[in-house]
């Protein structure tokens, strides 16, 4: 049952008339949001991303237009050539190794080109070919020959030559640097002494120089005391023991074969490689306190319950101090004979193991015998060669 009025018909017309009003007043809310924003943005402007760059609204054209960033890349290949003429060498050449296209714009000759002959040879030989370290007084590159096939940016610096082992840099020899100046390789550290000599001795750093001073001072400490210990010990065993044979005899033979070591040592100097025969002497001495130091630990274990006089103490001790000297004079010259560089632990890229044992050898070299580190070496052919070689002219041939 239909009311009157209210039909079917009119029921429709109803309810599109209250959508139709609801759409027109939605519509004008939009369209004021829709004003107050642009307001906004006219009182304030903010620039636009395009694809990760801040692009002003005031740039203008065509529609639908993505704008792409400014990178070198997309500058026109005037402007890259003209970015390529502020830049040196080392620039370039780490330049080149990005992509494809910059190492086919900064090819040689267009490098040849923007820089000129002279310029770009100058800058060859100022540069390391490994690292390209830019030095332009050549100060820290060695000298490269004018014949190897790179030339001439053949030039190594300091760090690169110890790196790789060249054979140029060997203690107790001067090595030509870029700069036509030779300097010395440094005794204590094995790095060329460019600059920082010692005042007393140009083939050490300054402060190197100081070091080894302070080793030579604590040689000359420890050389006292063993000599006491080597007198104080045969006085003992003479004093107490003078009638037993197996105490006299080896006491006395070591106390003779004290005096030639010393005798060995005062005048080999520093050219004459002596190490194996002290080092056969030491080890006859270290057998001699053998049999004394047998005797009187016998003597004293059937009376360990009984206070042992302090004689045998002293003796004793004695003898041991003796015996553990001349051991670690034996290690030290087995150590030099083999001819152990303490420098090669300085290098740059030093295995580990030979960080790990540097400190010990360097240890018994300092204790056995110092100034082993001022020894002369003999110049070999191979040395010989390439020291003539390096004085050649680098300035010979053109790029």
């Amino acid at each position: 049952m239909s009311l009157p009025g209210n039909g079917t018909g009119s029921l429709a017309d109803n309810v599109r008339n209250s959508i139709s009003t609801l759409a027109s007043h939605n519509d004008r809310g939009k369209s004021r949001t829709r004003d107050k924003d642009m307001s906004l943005e006219m009182a304030f402007p903010v620039p636009s991303i395009n694809n990760g760059a801040m692009v002003p609204d005031d740039i203008s054209g065509p529609p639908g237009r993505v704008l792409k960033p400014l990178t070198l890349l997309n500058l026109p290949p005037e402007l890259q050539i003209m970015v390529l003429r502020h830049l040196e060498f080392a620039d370039i050449e780490r330049l080149r190794r990005t992509c494809k296209y910059l190492r086919a714009l900064a090819n040689p000759t267009t490098v040849r080109t923007i820089m000129g002959h002279d310029c770009l040879r100058s800058q060859l030989m100022g540069h390391c070919h490994a690292c390209l370290l830019r030095d332009p007084y050549r100060a820290r590159l060695l000298l490269g020959k004018d014949d190897d096939p790179g030339w001439p940016l053949n030039s190594k610096c300091i760090k690169c030559a110890m790196q790789s082992n060249d054979k140029r840099i060997r203690v107790g020899r001067k090595v030509m640097l870029g700069s036509r100046v030779e300097v010395w390789v440094c005794r204590w550290c094995g790095v060329p002494v460019t600059e920082g000599a010692a005042a007393g001795n140009e083939q050490f750093h300054r402060p190197c120089y100081q070091s080894y001073n302070l080793i030579l001072v604590f040689f000359f400490l420890l050389g006292w005391l063993q000599f006491a210990l080597g007198i104080i010990a045969p006085a003992l065993a003479w004093r107490w023991w003078r009638f037993t044979p197996i105490v006299f005899g080896p006491t006395l033979a070591s106390f003779l074969l004290l005096w030639v070591v010393l005798v060995m040592l005062i005048f080999r100097g520093n050219r004459i490689r002596t190490y194996q025969y002290t080092g056969v002497l030491e080890l006859i001495i270290l057998g001699l306190w053998v049999p004394p130091i047998y005797y009187l630990a016998k003597d004293i274990a059937p009376h360990a319950a009984m206070p042992v006089p302090k004689y045998t103490q002293a003796a004793l001790a004695m003898f041991g101090l003796n015996a553990l000297f001349r051991f670690i004079n034996v290690l030290g010259n087995i150590v030099l004979f083999f001819g152990y560089e303490i420098t090669k632990a300085y290098r740059p890229g030093a295995p580990l193991w030979r960080k790990i044992v540097n400190p010990t050898f360097a240890f018994l070299i300092f204790w056995t015998y110092p100034q082993a580190l001022e020894r002369r070496r003999p110049v070999t052919s191979d040395s010989a060669s390439q020291n003539s070689a390096d004085t050649l002219s680098a300035d010979a041939s053109p790029v």
